[in-house]
């Protein structure tokens, strides 16, 4: 499945306890974070998000006070297995599509692994990949 997604980009102090606040945070007003990213210094962590329910997670981050920003991302849920990741890299440069940033998210075999791509044009991608798709299924 290719399709499209928000990401939240949110910056946050570098502190002790921090990543775990945040997510309870996410945990107590029932929002699942579908896949995450998070880099920092000593100082500041950069968090990039995608979660089920967009809406009202922007705004819990908006009463929060956390500073943040929303970007489009495309989103591919594909089996959980090896071999995967490559045949997605292998689609998008067969494609033309270049990717900026990437995370992924797996859990148990038997469901899906999900892979954000930070892309340039996120309706051409997915019109390349789902006309990728239909010639190789």
């Amino acid at each position: 499945m290719f399709a499209k997604a928000v990401q939240f980009c949110v910056w946050m102090d570098n502190h002790e306890g921090a990543f775990g606040e945040f997510c309870e945070l996410f945990y107590e007003n029932g929002i699942d974070i579908i896949a995450m990213s998070l880099r920092g210094d000593s100082e500041v962590g950069v968090l990039r998000m995608v979660v089920d329910a967009p809406d009202r997670a922007r705004e819990l981050l908006s009463k929060s006070g956390l500073n943040f920003r929303q970007t489009e991302v495309l989103l591919v849920e594909v089996p959980n297995r090896a071999g995967m990741a490559a045949g997605v890299g292998h689609r998008f440069s067969q494609a033309g599509i270049d990717i900026e940033y990437a995370y992924f998210s797996a859990g148990p075999s038997d469901a899906p692994a999900r892979m954000v791509f930070k892309v340039r044009d996120i309706d051409a991608a997915l019109s390349k990949l789902h006309e990728s798709s239909r010639k190789y299924n």
